[in-house]
This record gives C-alpha cells, sequence and structure tokens, in this order.
C-alpha cells in the first residue's frame, strides 16, 4: 500500500490502454489473473484469461478495428496490502458509422499482487450514458445503446 503500489497499479492501466490503442489481445490478456472474470459492456461474462484474450481478439478485429482508448485512473482503493480497487475513466474513439465518435465508460478493476506484480482478478465495464434529464438526451442515449447492442460481436450471455 505504498507510493509504489499505487504507481504499479497506474502502470496496469497504462498497459491496457497500450494493448487496446494496439488492437493486441495477447498484450490485454496479459494484465489478468489466469481465473479472472470480466465482464464487459452489455454485460456479458467471461471467465479466464483465455476468455478474455479470445474476446478482445473479435473486438479487436471488428466493431473497434482502428479504435483507441484514454485510460484516466480516477481513484485506487486498497481494500488489504495485496488487493487494491481501481477506478478508471474510459474515454473511445470510434470511427464505426452509427456510432458516435466518443464513447465514455467506467471500467472498475479488482487487482491482487501476485508474484509476477499486480494482476486484475475482475473488471467490470460499465457504459456513461448522456444525462436523459431531456427527452433527446434520452433518445441518443437509447440510440447509442441500440447501436452498441446491434453491432457488437459477443452479446450479454457469454460465460
Amino acid at each position: 500500500m505504498s507510493v509504489r503500489d499505487e504507481q504499479a497499479l497506474r502502470d496496469v492501466v497504462r498497459g491496457l490502454e497500450t494493448a487496446w490503442n494496439r488492437g493486441d489481445s495477447v498484450a490485454w490478456a496479459e494484465f489478468f489473473a489466469e481465473d479472472a472474470d470480466f465482464i464487459h459492456i452489455l454485460g456479458g461474462h467471461f471467465s479466464g484469461r483465455i476468455a478474455i484474450e479470445q474476446g478482445h481478439r473479435v473486438i479487436f478485429d471488428t466493431i473497434y478495428k482502428g479504435s483507441t482508448n484514454k485510460y484516466t485512473v480516477n481513484k485506487v482503493r486498497f481494500t488489504s496490502p495485496d488487493s487494491a480497487v481501481v477506478f478508471v475513466l474510459a474515454e473511445l474513439k470510434v470511427s464505426r458509422e452509427g456510432f458516435p465518435p466518443v464513447l465514455h465508460a467506467r471500467p472498475t478493476l479488482v487487482t491482487q499482487r501476485t508474484p509476477d506484480g499486480w494482476k486484475i482478478v475482475a473488471f467490470q465495464n460499465t457504459m456513461i450514458t448522456p444525462d436523459s434529464s431531456s427527452g433527446q438526451t434520452a433518445r441518443i442515449a437509447t440510440a447509442l445503446n441500440d447501436a452498441i447492442a446491434e453491432h457488437h460481436p459477443i452479446k450479454g450471455m457469454t460465460s
């Protein structure tokens, strides 16, 4: 629970960003524990590093091909000397017809110290929709959700 530990966790997030921006599913998956759990933006559940890598290979080759992600760590909360929760803000730039040019999400990473360094044991990705206080904003949010759900190659009930 030192400054060095917090920096190591920030380095994990930076590594995820770099792997995403290269479209490198193998490098992306290396930040996860072998038995990690991953909940993607539509609620699907990948169990294990291999499934996480395969799922990201699919989206890097299809819906998010050529996209770039910018991750900002909002908070690191240590729950013990060997575990921490990392709250992130993601800004995904997409150049796919029918999508807005930028999507925002809040990934939450549960991490654990291992002999190989900090690894992600659970990852929950939640899309941020626009404030729905106005009717127009609500329609935009609904259209955005529908577009992602329609074009995403991996639907919600994967396991």
